[in-house]
């Protein structure tokens, strides 16, 4: 098959999971022998040593092997695709998009299928504006940006989430319905898509089989063996490495990351570390995470290790191997591939009781606690409605809990692993994708 791939995330311009999951299923399509287009963005990592075409919009094209990459530059000088204030990235992504469309007309739809990944515009407005007879249009949405608000209006979004930009989120969301299939990766983000439609009217049923559930994970030879888990999990070490790795995002809840850290740090006598590693959003972000570590409990210190670009799975061994519990603290996360890779690398698993993590780890045999829950494959925290009082504590008070039954957690560390070999393992991943391109 011919498939072309439209990602802002790609390589230089991965900024978190979304980049993860287009570069793991391009590399099967590639593996499966077919021809791949990957098209993105140009910023500034990507530049070097390119020759632009001289089009309505500059763009490149990278030839290797089955693989042909294009970049539209679309603005100059930017770090990464979202930088700026949202209007100004929507504005980017939009012009990005309707370039995109207009060189794939362009080249007279010479696709099998166009899977279109992202969380508004590219899965939705492209879906829309590309729907053909000639080629099937498969929209990945990672994310509805439009549903990251709290039961008390709060965005829990990295923006300002005013009615003018949520009604223009839900529009484009909703325009995923034009695409041939739609892939969403939890349950949660299927209902949320039907309630988006819901909102505009639109006859959910028309859609329903449409859209289907495929998540992200983890290649096989990215997981520890159960041997060397059990070795490094054998008993409680002296120092007790924690680590949330992830973009460094208001998103992302790092903060309480930090909160929950020092809540645990001061509920027990057991010498922690935190290790807060990834990829920096913004320096007012930074240094907002900065004035958090103010009165510090004497058996806590806090690291920080800052990252450019997306970590290459040997760098993220090297990041996880020496590392004990993973502490996810995102107050809205749609699936959480963090925690698939940490597991992978034998840590014990701490997240918020977030509707990715709990649709991943929840089972027969949880425990309620006041704090939070305890599956067989994890602990989470209870994000609760007023979580500015009450998640750090929570986070705190399941480390602590994880610390105390450290052999029972070390055993749901080997059972989250088999359910990932079974599950989310890119291969696999990639076989569903391609089964929906063939389907007629």
């Amino acid at each position: 098959m011919k498939i072309a791939l439209v990602s802002l995330q790609f390589e230089e311009t991965a900024t978190g999971g979304g980049g993860v999951h287009v570069k793991n299923i391009c590399e099967q399509f590639l593996k499966e022998g077919h021809n791949v287009t990957l098209i993105s963005i140009h910023t500034e990592k990507t530049l070097n040593n390119v020759q632009l075409v001289d089009w309505d919009v500059p763009f490149s094209i990278q030839s290797r092997g089955n693989l042909i990459v294009v970049r539209f530059l679309i603005d100059k000088n930017i770090s990464q695709p979202y930088v700026g204030e949202k209007n100004v990235e929507l504005n980017r992504i939009e012009r990005f998009a309707k370039a995109a469309i207009k060189w794939i007309k362009n080249e007279n739809y010479e696709f099998d299928v166009i899977n279109l990944h992202g969380h508004h515009i590219l899965p939705g407005l492209m879906a829309k504006e590309l729907k053909s007879e000639k080629t099937k249009v498969v929209s990945t949405i990672h994310a509805l940006e439009s549903t990251f608000i709290s039961q008390k209006g709060e965005s829990l979004g990295s923006f300002n989430a005013t009615q003018e930009v949520l009604a223009k989120l839900r529009r484009w969301e909703g325009m995923s319905r034009f695409a041939d299939f739609i892939i969403v990766n939890s349950p949660t983000v299927h209902d949320d898509f039907q309630e988006i439609l819901k909102g505009q009217n639109v006859d959910v049923e028309k859609f329903t089989g449409k859209i289907k559930l495929i998540s992200s994970g983890c290649n096989e030879n990215f997981r520890m063996s159960d041997e060397e888990i059990k070795q490094k999990l054998s008993q409680v070490p002296e120092k007790i490495n924690l680590v949330t790795f992830c973009r460094i995002d208001p998103s992302k809840g790092i903060e309480y990351s930090i909160n929950g850290a020092k809540a645990a740090a001061r509920l027990c006598s057991c010498k922690l570390c935190l290790f807060i590693v990834g990829i920096p959003a913004s320096d007012e972000y930074l240094k907002s995470l900065y004035s958090e570590l103010e009165e510090m409990p004497e058996n806590l210190e806090i690291k920080f290790k800052l990252f450019n670009a997306i970590s290459p799975p040997k760098e993220k061994k090297k990041i996880l191997d020496n590392k004990h519990i993973y502490i996810l603290p995102t107050l809205k996360e749609p699936f959480g591939m963090s925690i698939i890779e940490a597991s992978a690398r034998g840590n014990l698993i701490i997240s918020t009781d977030s509707t990715g993590p709990k649709y991943m780890t929840l089972g027969e045999n949880d425990e309620h606690f006041d704090w939070g829950i305890t599956t067989d494959y994890g602990v989470l925290a209870k994000i609760t409605e007023d979580h500015h009082t009450n998640l750090a504590n929570n986070i705190g008070k399941a480390i602590v809990w994880t610390i105390d039954n450290w052999q029972r957690c070390a055993q749901s560390v080997l059972a989250f692993n088999k359910k990932i070999k079974q599950k989310w393992t890119w291969e696999g991943i990639g076989k569903q994708y391609l089964a929906l391109f063939q389907r007629r």
